[in-house]
């Protein structure tokens, strides 16, 4: 099998609709579909179910999926570092990162870092916690950003980099969008949106344990599982947010960002290298994580304050 099967693999699986993928590619919509056609006659299993005109990844496709993603990334690496022979060595250098540190806080740290040490090839991948714990125990990344509080483990190296504020994100209509800040008391009879626990557990009972302190359960009456899609449930008027403050830099329309008022609402925020060997580019880059941390968060000024930088 060739890496550019895999590409046609991965361009139709991540976008479902052949046509579309052809286009991404720039080939013809026929030859895509022979070329995959081909493929899953080489394997011996569909990868693709076909209902109703629609595309469907099979038990197949999806354990295809992230391996043939991997190997592609791979021979891209392989191919920029022999490209170089001659040159300066280069370190690749992997990071996986939370979706609110890659718009957050990764744009403060990383353009620095890559000045001071310019034979680094950065590589971020958009990570849940969970997968960066593994990613970092199995040696796939070199460094992980994430809300993880304690390393629990032996093979897992773990910095506090501080606490971020909460602020909640309101729809424009909303009569809290108003406010120069909200007490996490005001919140207890609306509904909120927020990851599924199993996603994402600290963030998850960082504000469970907030609003019990506040003196209520707070109602999650739907999920969603990124920054975006939980912004798009605000921006429809059918529940509010309790975001980190680094996801106030995702500009949504119909949404409003309010400072809480609660001075203890904040969540955590940490790296993660392997224990025992880590890359040395992991542990440089960690540093400038550190060293960029910012002041604990106060109380909320009158006017609502400004948003917590990094960098």
């Amino acid at each position: 099998m060739e890496l550019r099967q895999l590409n046609y693999f991965l361009a139709v699986a991540e976008d479902l609709n052949v046509t579309a993928a052809a286009r991404r590619l720039r080939m013809a919509q026929p030859a895509l579909s022979q070329a995959v056609h081909k493929m899953e006659r080489q394997l011996g299993t569909p990868l693709f179910d076909r209902v109703g005109g629609r595309l469907r990844l099979t038990a197949a496709g999806r354990l295809l999926f992230p391996e043939a993603r991997a190997l592609i990334e791979r021979a891209r690496e392989i191919t920029e570092l022999t490209s170089r022979v001659g040159g300066p060595q280069r370190t690749v250098l992997r990071i996986g990162a939370i979706a609110s540190a890659v718009s957050g806080l990764l744009p403060d740290v990383l353009p620095g870092f890559l000045d001071d040490h310019p034979w680094v090839l950065p590589r971020v991948y958009e990570m849940a916690q969970r997968d960066q714990v593994e990613a970092v125990r199995a040696g796939d990344i070199d460094v992980g950003v994430c809300r993880m509080e304690r390393a629990g483990d032996g093979e897992v190296g773990l910095s506090r980099l501080g606490d971020e504020p909460l602020r909640c994100a309101v729809p424009a209509g909303h009569p809290l969008a108003a406010a120069e800040a909200v007490p996490l008391a005001a919140l207890a009879d609306e509904n909120l949106v927020g990851f599924p626990r199993a996603m994402a557990p600290v963030a998850y009972d960082t504000i469970v344990h907030a609003c019990v302190r506040a003196g209520f359960s707070p109602r999650f009456s739907q999920e969603a599982r990124n920054d975006q899609a939980i912004l798009g449930v605000v921006a429809c008027g059918v529940a509010l947010a309790l975001v980190p403050d680094m996801t106030t830099r995702i500009s949504v329309e119909g949404v409003v960002y309010v400072p809480i008022a609660d001075p203890d609402a904040v969540t955590s925020l940490s790296a993660i290298v392997r224990a025992g060997d880590p890359a040395e580019a992991g542990l440089r880059f960690r540093e400038a994580l550190i060293a960029a941390r910012p002041p604990a968060p106060g109380p909320v000024p009158p006017g609502g304050g400004t948003a917590v930088t990094w960098g």
